[in-house]
């Protein structure tokens, strides 16, 4: 009995549980007719009834859409940055303000910034960019710094150059602890770019603007915002379920000496 209880699947589901029963419980003390508060059984309702709707599908895309753009270029910069950058101490440095900037700067700061230089339909965009680039950045160079010391000097030994070595040795290596730090970035990212688009109230598409739009339209029925919500919520969730599962499975890789080498 004790096993099951302390299962984390088990726990999982109890969490949650208790998460519904604890949003019961604020509903009805919040608004006795579940419209601007509305109750799980309301909301998970009106998010099947949107679900049916082919527009919704439409709107996720484009959300999906500029997150995966957003994500996809800061993972190119993040990347060749940490290419750059890798043993050479002078380079990290250099590049350190610029990161902490980035990583300082208040989200809603850079959004509405980019609605006046870019448009308010590309601004979520750029706001991935901006707050996911020296996440991932870090995640890279920890990986290529965390390589095996042993093992770069098997490699120099051998006379593989720098280049080479990091080609054939510290990307293989890294991979899995840059995999993990992508997964786990994704899943914020997504909330990012769904704040962006709420920020800017009129992207064109998209599962914030709906949210946005939801609360503009009707603010004394608030379930469809609520249901909009709810489903960034469970994509949210299933992402970081993700990034869970290969921060457990994703193991580094041994990696034969000769194989750099060759």
């Amino acid at each position: 009995m004790k096993k099951f209880i302390t299962n984390k699947a088990v726990l999982y589901i109890l969490g949650s549980l208790f998460l519904i029963g604890l949003w019961f419980i604020v509903s009805a003390c919040i608004d006795k007719n579940s419209m601007i508060f509305p109750d799980p059984i309301k909301t998970f309702g009106r998010m099947f009834q949107l679900l049916g709707v082919g527009d919704t599908y439409r709107y996720l895309g484009f959300s999906i859409l500029r997150l995966l753009i957003g994500f996809v270029i800061s993972f190119v910069v993040a990347f060749l940055l940490g290419m750059l950058v890798n043993n050479n101490e002078h380079l990290y440095n250099f590049f350190t303000p610029l990161m902490t900037f980035f990583k300082a700067a208040p989200t809603a700061t850079f959004v509405f910034l980019f609605i006046i230089l870019i448009g308010a339909k590309n601004a979520p965009i750029f706001v991935v960019f901006t707050v996911t680039m020296p996440i991932l950045y870090e995640s890279i160079v920890g990986a290529f710094r965390g390589t095996d010391k042993a093992v770069l000097a098997a490699a120099q030994i051998d006379g593989a150059s720098r280049f080479k070595t990091m080609i054939k040795v510290q990307i293989p290596l890294g991979i899995p602890v840059i995999s993990i730090g992508v997964a786990s970035t994704f899943a914020m990212a997504f909330k990012i770019e769904i704040m962006a688009e709420i920020i800017t109230g009129f992207t064109n598409g998209g599962l914030g603007s709906m949210i946005h739009n939801s609360q503009v339209v009707n603010p004394t029925d608030l379930t469809d915002m609520f249901a909009y919500s709810l489903m960034a919520i469970i994509l949210v969730l299933l992402i970081t379920i993700l990034a869970s599962f290969l921060k457990k499975k994703n193991m580094p890789r041994k990696l034969h000496r000769r194989e750099y080498s060759a």
